[in-house]
C-alpha cells in the first residue's frame, strides 16, 4: 500500500529507491516531516493510497498520477474519472489494456482521499515485428547492431516507450552518420485487445549518406595549416557526427583556440556531399593560469603556469610550469613541436628542477630530456624518450650524486567517461627505462613500473561504483645504493596505501630510517554506493609494500569514507587504518580530482 501526496508523488517514490538502505534514519525522518510540514495546505489537500502494483509500473502510474490537478469544489464524480483514466493510461503504455481499475474518493474537512485498487490482467504482447531498412544504411554495421539488438522481442508485452525508443535509436543513427534525406515510410503498430497481440511494421528508408565536402575555414588564417594537419577524415570519405565532435575536441585540447567550432553547413548539402566549416578564435599570446590543491599527503600545493600557445606558423608553443608544496618544489619548461598533428603526435623538448625534501629523503635533481609521442591504436600513445639526469641527494644516512643518460619508452591509455566525475573508465601506463656506463652513466640499471585503475559502475543511477589499481615496479641493479633516491620505491599515502604516511613504506637501515626499496607492488580495491544526490559512502583496502627482497610483511590499509561529488571533481575524506602495524593506527586522508 502507498500514500502519496500528488505532487510530490513521483519524487518520494524515486527518492525512498534510492535509500531502501537508511530508510529508518534518523536524518531520512527529519527530511520527510520537512517536505510535508513546510509544504502549502492547497497542495496537501488531496492524498492517493494506490494499490495492485509495483515497480516500474508503479513508477509509471506515480508519474501519471502527479499530473491530476486537486479536486474542484465538491466534484468528485469528476475527479474520481480523472484517476481512472490517468491510471489506465499509464498501464496502456505498458501493454496493459484491460486492466481493472476501481476508485474510491472521500472528503474530509480540510482535504481529500482516494483509494485506487489495479488488477492489471493480462497484457497485450508482441506477436509480430516486422523491421526493415531500406537504402545505403542497410549494410551500415551500425544500423544492423540495433536491428539484431532491438526491445522489441516476440512474446514481450508491447511497450510503447521502448517502440519509440527504437524508431528514435534508428532516427538519431541516421543523422549522426549522415543519412540527411532518411524518412520512415511505415510505422505502425496494431492492436488486437480481444487477442492480446501488437503487430509491428516499420520500414526506415535512409537513402543515400553523405560525404565529407570542402572544409573551409575562417578566423585564423595563421592556423589553416595545423587545422588541416590534424583533420581526420579526407574530402569524400562518409559523414560521422561523432569524427566531427572527436576533431572539434582534438583542435580545443591543442590550446591554439580561445573557441574553436567544426560544424557541418547543412544548408549548402548537395549531391549527397555535405561542406564543413571551421570557426576559429586564436589565443592571445601568453597565457597565465594559477592553481592549487590541498591533500594530506603534501599540505597545500600552489601552481603557476605561463603558455605561449603559439610562437611561430608551424605551432611551436612554450610552457613553463611551477609548482610548490611542503614536500616537494618542481620547475619546468618546455618546447613543444607539432609534428603530424597538433594534439597526438608532438615532440618535446624539456628541461627542470625538482627539489623533494620528505621525511629521510632529501634530493636536487636536474633534467634535460626529449620526447616523441605518437598516438597509436585504440587509443595508447606511445612515447620515446631520452634523458639526462643530474642529482644531489641525501637518502638516509646516505650522501651522494649521480649522473645519468636514461633512454627509454612508455605506453599509456586513459578511456573515461563522465567528465571529472567518472563513471566508467581505465587507465593503463607502463615504462621501461635503462641506464649504462657505455654511453656515460654512471651506474648500470634498468626500471621497469607499470600501474593500471578502473572505474565501473553499475544500477540506474550508477550508485554502485567499483574502483580497483594496482601498482608494479622494479629495478634491476647490483645495490640500492647506487640507484639515486628519486628512482627508488616508496608507498604509503592517499593515493597508495592510506592509514600510512605519505611514502612511509620502504626498507629501512639499522638507524630505522627509509632507504628506499628496489620492488614495488600496491593493490587496492574500493566499493562506494551513493546515499544521496552528491554524496557516496565507501569503504576500501589497500595491500602492498616496498621492498629490496619481499622479507617483510605486507602492508595493509583499509577504512571508510566520504565522497562529495563536486563540479571539479569528487573530494574524498577517508578515515583508514592501518591493520598491518601494532595498535592498528588511523589515520584521516583527504584528497580531490578526478578518479582517472
Amino acid at each position: 500500500m502507498s500514500v502519496y501526496n500528488l505532487p510530490v508523488l513521483f519524487f518520494l517514490r524515486m527518492f525512498f529507491s534510492r535509500l531502501k538502505s537508511v530508510r529508518q534514519t534518523l536524518p531520512l525522518l527529519l527530511l520527510i516531516a520537512l517536505i510535508f510540514l513546510g509544504w502549502p495546505t492547497s497542495v496537501l489537500a488531496a492524498r492517493v493510497n494506490v494499490r495492485g502494483v509495483s515497480g516500474a509500473l508503479a513508477d509509471n502510474v506515480a508519474v501519471f498520477l502527479a499530473s491530476v490537478p486537486d479536486p474542484q469544489s465538491d466534484d468528485l464524480e469528476n475527479y474520481r474519472e480523472q484517476l481512472k483514466k490517468s491510471s489506465l493510461q499509464a498501464l496502456q503504455a505498458f501493454g496493459y489494456y484491460e486492466p481493472a481499475i476501481t476508485v474510491k474518493v472521500e472528503k474530509a474537512e480540510k482535504s481529500y482521499s482516494a483509494e485506487i485498487h489495479i488488477v492489471t490482467g493480462n497484457p497485450v504482447r508482441v506477436t509480430h515485428l516486422d523491421l526493415q531498412i531500406e537504402g545505403e544504411a542497410q549494410h551500415d554495421p551500425e544500423f544492423q547492431s540495433i536491428m539484431r539488438d532491438h526491445p522489441l522481442p516476440l512474446g514481450d508485452p508491447f511497450h510503447h516507450g521502448k517502440y519509440e525508443e527504437l524508431k528514435s535509436r534508428l532516427s538519431d543513427l541516421a543523422t549522426s552518420r549522415g543519412y540527411f534525406d532518411a524518412q520512415w515510410l511505415t510505422a505502425k503498430v496494431e492492436i488486437s485487445i480481444k487477442e492480446r497481440s501488437a503487430r509491428i511494421n516499420l520500414l526506415f528508408d535512409s537513402k543515400e549518406r553523405y560525404r565529407f565536402g570542402e572544409v573551409t575555414i575562417s578566423g585564423a588564417p595563421e592556423l589553416e595549416e595545423l587545422i588541416k594537419a590534424t583533420q581526420p577524415f579526407n574530402v569524400g570519405d562518409p559523414y560521422s557526427t561523432i569524427m566531427l565532435a572527436d576533431y572539434n575536441a582534438r583542435l580545443n585540447d591543442s590550446n591554439f583556440f580561445r573557441t574553436i567550432l567544426v560544424l557541418p553547413d547543412f544548408a549548402r548539402r548537395a549531391d549527397g556531399v555535405v561542406p564543413i566549416i571551421i570557426q576559429a578564435t586564436p589565443y592571445a599570446r601568453n597565457i597565465v593560469s594559477v592553481g592549487g590543491g590541498f591533500s594530506t599527503d603534501i599540505g597545500l600545493r600552489g601552481t603557476l603556469k605561463w603558455t605561449v600557445p603559439r610562437i611561430n606558423q608551424a605551432g611551436h608553443s612554450v610552457i613553463a610550469e611551477l609548482e610548490v608544496s611542503n614536500p616537494e618544489q618542481q620547475a619546468t619548461a618546455s618546447y613543444k613541436i607539432p609534428l603530424e598533428d597538433t594534439y597526438e603526435n608532438y615532440g618535446l623538448l624539456q628541461m627542470g628542477y625538482k627539489h623533494r625534501n620528505n621525511d629521510d629523503t632529501d634530493s636536487r635533481k636536474y633534467t634535460l630530456q626529449a620526447k616523441r609521442q605518437r598516438k597509436l591504436a585504440n587509443q595508447w600513445a606511445r612515447v620515446y624518450l631520452l634523458r639526462y639526469e643530474l642529482e644531489d641527494f641525501r637518502q638516509g644516512e646516505q650522501r651522494d650524486w649521480s649522473s645519468l643518460i636514461l633512454p627509454g619508452i612508455s605506453f599509456t591509455r586513459e578511456r573515461s567517461r563522465g567528465g571529472l566525475n567518472v563513471y566508467w573508465g581505465d587507465m593503463l601506463q607502463f615504462y621501461l627505462e635503462f641506464s649504462d656506463p657505455i654511453w656515460g652513466s654512471d651506474v648500470r640499471l634498468a626500471k621497469v613500473h607499470g600501474r593500471t585503475k578502473w572505474v565501473r559502475t553499475a544500477g540506474d543511477r550508477a550508485e554502485h561504483k567499483f574502483i580497483a589499481r594496482a601498482d608494479l615496479g622494479a629495478i634491476a641493479v647490483e645495490s640500492i645504493y647506487e640507484v639515486p633516491a628519486s628512482m627508488r620505491f616508496f608507498t604509503g599515502g592517499d593515493q597508495s596505501i592510506r592509514g600510512f604516511s605519505y611514502e612511509a613504506i620502504a626498507p629501512r637501515d639499522e638507524q630505522g630510517l627509509l632507504i628506499g626499496g628496489r620492488y614495488l607492488t600496491v593493490g587496492s580495491l574500493e566499493y562506494s554506493y551513493l546515499l544521496l544526490e552528491k554524496w557516496r559512502v565507501a569503504s576500501f583496502i589497500d595491500v602492498g609494500t616496498a621492498t629490496n627482497d619481499f622479507s617483510e610483511p605486507l602492508s595493509i590499509g583499509s577504512g571508510v569514507g566520504l565522497r562529495w561529488i563536486t563540479p571539479v571533481g569528487p573530494l574524498r575524506l577517508d578515515l583508514a587504518f592501518a591493520l598491518s602495524e601494532p595498535g592498528k593506527p588511523w589515520m584521516i586522508h583527504f584528497s580531490m580530482g578526478p578518479d582517472i
